[in-house]
């Protein structure tokens, strides 16, 4: 009985209460949507992590971690091998020659970290593979000799990604719907080679006007971004004498994660080549990183190595890359701190709307105690009035949140502006928001929890009413 009056009074001020409702809808819509991204964000930096440059588990030398000589290679190597038949779940393991070198052009030089792998292996563990860019050749093959796969962020720091324009790109833009007057403006930038994306902006600024460079600046430089190919690279490194030891690579392919730093660093050659380079009569495995099929094997998986093998250093994906591992574990948090801010603004508005309708219906609820009705039951009368208003928001808020995110899960949400930075600490530029069914639990009860809290004070000003003088007031 209550529970139908409660639900009546709700619709008794119908502007007032779908205003509530409308506030609700909206503050959860929020809160799906910033929980969406961030959920989008953390997962995405977790799998890169993994797939991409650590893996579940890394097996290194104990005094490799502290110090990356070329003599400090993993012990026991065979029985640790031997092992892996043993461990369920296991999906994959790649063995890596793993030494700091530095690489050179005519033009440029960096420190990088090159890995000597097994190609093909390496597609078992990594995705590297998938992230070569479209006019970026190829990935490595072992039946080619002297190949160097490098990243997008390598090659420009080498001075080996260039723009130019040529009739060629011309014809490109117009096919992509470039005005020709803007065609012809860029006329005056053909078959110059810019090595960096900062000069080739500065050019297409002094050439377009703002409106232009807006609007077809993007397609400009895709288009005529070109990456030197097959050029060489001289690879640096010391044998274990330290000895400089130089050999000549020519770039196969470009990939591009979305980690700056990992981007940056890592360069990629076969194990048998890097091996001839230092002169070994064996391939040196400084590093085993091993992928299995559930993350959450990983500790036990780490333990069983360790008691194997003590005299190797195992780590697991936590340990190797602790902000993915940070974030993913508290996420929880996250939902807690923008649901309970988005809940504690609508608190206080769920509060005034209720004391309203208490002190429009002061002579009503006057005559129900008058004739009867204890305290009690006005207390739920007020409570369950307020938990419905609320309710009817937080559902409508949370079917068209999901419906939002759905559509955004498919599409993406591009922060192109903001991608420079997002990649130097390892997000993508392009996140696909996630939602999960526990966050909806999560936020159902919340809201619960927020209506109840909201309903004390206005149950509390209905409970101290007076019902001769509540009869009286007009």
């Amino acid at each position: 009985m209550i529970w139908s009056i409660a639900w009546k009074n709700v619709w008794r001020n119908k502007k007032r209460s779908l205003v509530v409702i409308i506030a609700v809808t909206l503050g959860i819509i929020s809160g799906v949507l910033l929980v969406g991204i961030m959920k989008g964000w953390v997962e995405q930096r977790l799998h890169d992590a993994i797939y991409n440059e650590v893996s579940h588990i890394q097996i290194h030398n104990n005094e490799y971690i502290k110090n990356e000589e070329l003599d400090l290679t993993v012990d026991n190597l065979a029985e640790i091998i031997r092992s892996f038949d043993s461990i369920p779940g296991l999906s994959g393991w790649v063995k890596r020659t793993k030494i700091i070198a530095m690489a050179n052009t005519p033009w440029a030089n960096t420190g990088v970290i090159i890995y000597g792998i097994d190609p093909e292996k390496e597609k078992q563990v990594t995705e590297i593979y998938k992230k070569i860019l479209p006019a970026g050749g190829e990935y490595l093959d072992i039946r080619e000799t002297g190949d160097i796969l490098i990243s997008d962020k390598t090659a420009e720091i080498l001075k080996l990604k260039q723009y130019i324009i040529t009739d060629n790109i011309i014809g490109k833009l117009r096919e992509e719907k470039v005005p020709e007057n803007v065609l012809t403006l860029l006329g005056a930038l053909r078959d110059v080679r810019f090595r960096s994306p900062k000069d080739f902006t500065e050019a297409l600024k002094a050439e377009l006007a703002r409106k232009e460079l807006d609007k077809y600046g993007i397609i400009i430089m895709d288009e005529a971004l070109d990456y030197r190919i097959r050029n060489k690279v001289q690879i640096t490194i010391s044998d274990e004498t330290g000895t400089p030891i130089q050999g000549v690579f020519r770039v196969c392919g470009i990939y591009k994660t979305t980690n700056g730093g990992f981007d940056q660093a890592a360069v990629f050659v076969n194990a048998g080549e890097l091996a001839s380079l230092y002169g070994g009569k064996d391939i040196l495995t400084h590093e085993i990183a091993l992928l299995l099929n559930n993350i959450d094997d990983a500790d036990s998986v780490k333990e069983r190595l360790t008691r194997i093998s003590p005299d190797n250093s195992v780590s697991t994906w936590k340990e190797l890359a602790p902000d993915a591992a940070m974030m993913n574990d508290y996420m929880v948090m996250y939902y807690f701190i923008f649901i309970g801010i988005i809940m504690l603004a609508l608190a206080f508005g769920i509060i005034n709307t209720m004391l309203m309708a208490i002190l429009e219906r002061t002579k009503e609820l006057g005559m129900l105690m008058a004739i009867g009705m204890n305290r009690k039951r006005i207390f739920n009368m007020i409570m369950f009035e307020t938990i419905f208003l609320t309710i009817v928001g937080a559902v409508t808020g949370m079917l068209s949140g999901w419906a939002i995110i759905e559509a955004l899960g498919t599409t993406g949400i591009h922060f192109s502006g903001w991608g420079e930075g997002f990649e130097a600490i390892g997000f993508a530029a392009r996140v696909f928001p996630v939602i999960t069914p526990d966050f909806f639990l999560f936020t159902t009860v919340m809201v619960i929890v927020t209506a109840i809290f909201s309903s004390i004070w206005p149950a509390r000003k209905a409970l101290k009413l007076n019902p001769v003088e509540a009869l009286r007031t007009e």
